[in-house]
């Protein structure tokens, strides 16, 4: 072990981490135990690594940090970049929310970055901070409040990159079955009640477009964490940082990112007091997941059966059904589906609760927000990918039963009414007293009213 000492006062740090008394204290203070730990939110570590990145070629740019300690500095980063599935557990091991605002982040992050630069650049021992301090030069002209929230920002977009991928096929599935099956007509229903003549091409593609309508609000929402707080340091007022900074480190980090749609945020203070664009975001991807939730139980009820129950459709059977029922199979793939939609509506809500808790200048609550929506992506990219190769891919109508089906009281009725006039209709309901073969015979027999 070694000793370091802080504001509180000494503490005690593995000899061989690259972290230092900041993260020694965060994990001291808020044990894991079940829950997870920064390490497992690759995207927001590779993305404040990218902040750290650009903020330090903005420093070198200016002047600001002499060029061998910011080459010392840049080379740590980039390997940092390149090897971070190997590293990321054991430099990263605090717990992914806490107290303060995310500084434990930032510091675990500031840390890490001076320890290896003075070990591997100028061979000095983990702690000494010397030539490097993780305050005075990896966290030169930024704070946790803007290298953090743009961090949030990039992480979204990356995560959002992969979640859009699987959106993307299953559009493409339903797509598929719309056109596949046109031809077929079913029963529609209105309150779980027999309704009129459609066909599975209206049925999928009305799913599909639900499905779309969620994927354009998505993206939009998106757009908007291109605007990021760099240069709003200390609760988004300017001149926390050098004017020269401010100028230059969006033009780095467009560089370090290749998103030349960066830009600065119009209003920094209100960045700082704010971060509605995630909760925005999360109430969006919530419905969307309430959508999700929606068609995966419309299959499951046509799927009902085999005898008993709608019969409508058959999904492919992935598992054995039941260890008391022989040959029962279950629509295990929806109810996968629903389970982690509910899921991410859970994350989701929690992401809105951080909005409403936030108070004066600065919202505190941005790694509970980030480390939900990162996890309802996720859960749903997931779902959806599942979903969409074990389920929506092998759906077929059951062509028999459908046909059954188009037979009954209710769109004969209506084709009657279209023929006849809706009060002719219900007037030959009421003397056939709803009798399906009474009707058609009278229908049949040219009979009149």
């Amino acid at each position: 072990m070694r000793i370091e000492k802080d504001l509180i006062g000494e503490v005690q740090i593995p000899l061989t981490s690259p972290f230092g008394a900041q993260t020694q204290r965060a994990i001291d203070l808020y044990p894991l135990l079940n829950d997870k730990a920064l390490s497992a939110y690759p995207d927001l570590v590779l993305s404040l690594l990218k902040v750290k990145k650009a903020a330090l070629l903005a420093n070198i740019e200016i002047g600001e940090i002499e060029k061998g300690h910011g080459q010392a500095m840049l080379s740590t980063i980039n390997c940092l970049i390149t090897t971070l599935p190997d590293v990321i557990k054991e430099y990263f091991p605090i717990h992914a929310y806490h107290g303060g605002g995310g500084i434990s982040t930032n510091m675990n992050m500031n840390e890490v970055i001076a320890n290896l630069a003075n070990r591997d650049s100028y061979h000095q021992e983990f702690g000494s901070y010397s030539p490097l301090h993780p305050n005075n030069h990896v966290n030169l002209n930024h704070s946790t409040n803007d290298s953090l929230n743009t961090a949030c920002n990039l992480a979204i977009q990356d995560a959002w990159g992969r979640l859009q991928e699987r959106i993307q096929q299953l559009e493409l599935g339903f797509e598929e079955q719309a056109n596949q099956w046109r031809h077929i007509n079913k029963i529609s229903r209105t309150c779980l009640q027999d309704a009129v003549v459609i066909n599975f091409g209206d049925l999928f593609g009305g799913y599909n477009t639900s499905i779309k309508r969620s994927h354009a609000l998505l993206s939009q929402d998106v757009e908007s964490f291109h605007l990021v707080n760099m240069g709003g340091n200390i609760v988004g007022r300017q001149g926390d940082c050098s004017r020269r900074f401010f100028d230059s480190i969006i033009f780095h980090l467009r560089q370090v990112t290749g998103n030349s749609a960066i830009n600065r945020a119009d209003d920094l203070i209100d960045c700082s007091q704010n971060h509605d664009d995630m909760v925005r975001f999360s109430g969006n991807l919530d419905q969307f997941a309430l959508g999700l939730i929606k068609i995966a139980k419309d299959l499951r009820l046509m799927a009902s059966g085999p005898q008993t129950g709608f019969g409508e459709i058959s999904m492919p059977a992935m598992l054995q059904g039941s260890s008391a029922m022989p040959g029962k199979t279950n629509p295990t793939i929806p109810e996968y589906l629903i389970q982690s939609c509910m899921q991410v509506s859970g994350y989701c809500h929690t992401v809105r609760m951080t909005h409403a808790h936030g108070e004066l200048d600065y919202t505190p609550w941005q790694s509970v927000a980030i480390t939900n929506l990162l996890d309802a992506m996720e859960t749903l990219g997931t779902a959806i990918q599942v979903f969409t190769q074990y389920c929506v891919a092998g759906i077929q109508p059951n062509e028999e039963r459908n046909k059954q089906n188009l037979e009954t009281i209710i769109p004969t009725m209506v084709s009657i009414m279209q023929s006849k006039g809706y009060t002719y209709a219900v007037s030959l309901y009421k003397s056939c007293r709803g009798d399906l073969n009474r009707i058609r015979q009278h229908i049949q027999s040219g009979n009149t009213l």
